[in-house]
């Protein structure tokens, strides 16, 4: 009997990696089945805050020095050549760059769940001797579009939704406690993505928020993740007069806790953003009330599964919030809708399945994409 060998995965992450990204590299890392393959983890400078590496999972840290990334391209290669991975996965474009240094046979893929980083993908893929005969994934169709747009051949890119922990997001409701947040028993409670960005619209739920405590004082507004973003907030929370409707946590609780305790997901973005926590708020049955750029739009329709407004303007943003919460029986069918949505296109298993066929594919040389499905698509 021929004894099947293990396939060799390394992750590469760096600064750049998008929390979307970090989150969802946590879940292989925790579900890619161990039979298939051995997996290692690289990561250039500080990890993300929001990657969780097992126990089990060799992890390689390469410090930051001064110098252009050929500095730091040495020390990759010297790790890839020690560790002889199959296949190399980059989990933005500055860590695919730099695996290309070190990805000898060009089994390179690159996830990507920000549109912002399309201009950079074709960049990357006009410039690199090893991208040709590698993949980029994108984390929705937006993200895809707007890579292909860039310059990027599509048969080279695909769509894996990010996946959701469903049992995840039930332990932390079955345990959920106001009081452990510091938020009041009573009074409506809402939550924005994280980090906090200028293209995320932060500022302006900060501002719609101080304009609803008129009418609701005893609401709060949850903002998570470190950020300058979130630095300029921290700043005018000393200045605002209804300081205590906000609640800056940083990164020290998960999607599921904080959704487990929110009545509403308020997406206010001015630009295309990643849109992992509106996956999780669909799949934790928490209404979202987002801005109507493309990236929201693609999966939330106004009235059927949340609620959509203008971008940009904070009156908009605060009479939609209220027209929601005036509206409790349509809150609710919207909520179950998006929660049936999320079922479908983003269980984690699902997502699991597809990034293992991806990694099958480019360590056997098939076509990266032969037999990866959108579960949007499929659903």
């Amino acid at each position: 009997m021929i004894r099947r060998v293990k396939m060799r995965l390394m992750h590469i992450v760096d600064a750049a990696t998008a929390e979307d990204g970090a989150r969802l590299l946590s879940l292989l890392l925790d579900r890619l089945p161990f039979a298939e393959m051995e997996q290692e983890v690289l990561t250039i400078g500080q990890p993300p805050a929001a990657l969780r590496v097992p126990a089990q999972t060799p992890l390689h840290r390469i410090g930051r020095r001064f110098g252009a990334g050929l500095v730091w391209g040495v020390d990759i290669r010297r790790v890839v050549k020690a560790r002889q991975p199959d296949v190399l996965h980059a989990w933005s474009m500055e860590a695919a760059a730099l695996g290309s240094m070190a990805a000898e046979r060009g089994q390179l893929a690159a996830s990507l769940s920000d549109p912002a980083e399309a201009q950079t993908a074709s960049r990357w893929w006009r410039s690199s001797a090893t991208a040709a005969s590698g993949a980029i994934v994108c984390s929705t169709k937006l993200v895809q579009r707007k890579v292909i747009e860039a310059g990027v051949p599509a048969d080279v890119t695909m769509v894996i939704r990010s996946g959701v922990d469903f049992a995840a997001i039930r332990a932390a409701k079955a345990k959920a406690d106001r009081a452990s947040l510091g938020l009041p028993p009573q009074g409506r409670v809402l939550v924005t993505p994280s980090p906090p960005s200028r293209a995320g619209g932060h500022f302006l739920a900060f501002w719609a928020m101080a304009i609803l405590h008129q009418l609701w004082p005893d609401a709060r507004l949850i903002i998570p993740g470190e950020s300058r973003e979130q630095q300029r907030l921290s700043r005018l929370l000393k200045e605002v007069y209804c300081p205590e409707v906000f609640l800056l946590v940083g990164d020290r609780f998960q999607p599921a806790e904080l959704l487990s305790v929110a009545d509403a997901l308020v997406a206010p973005a001015t630009a295309d953003v990643p849109t992992g926590w509106l996956a999780w708020s669909m799949a934790a049955s928490v209404l979202v009330i987002g801005a109507a750029v493309p990236a929201i739009a693609e999966l939330i329709a106004d009235r059927q599964n949340g609620f959509l407004y203008y971008p940009g303007d904070v009156h908009a943003l605060a009479v939609r919030v209220r027209t929601a919460f005036d509206s409790p029986e349509l809150m609710r069918q919207c909520a179950e809708t998006a929660r049936g949505q999320a079922y479908d296109v983003f269980r984690a298993q699902a997502c699991v399945d597809q990034y293992l066929r991806l990694f099958q594919n480019l360590r056997a040389g098939r076509r990266p994409n032969d037999g990866v499905r959108d579960t949007a698509v499929d659903a």
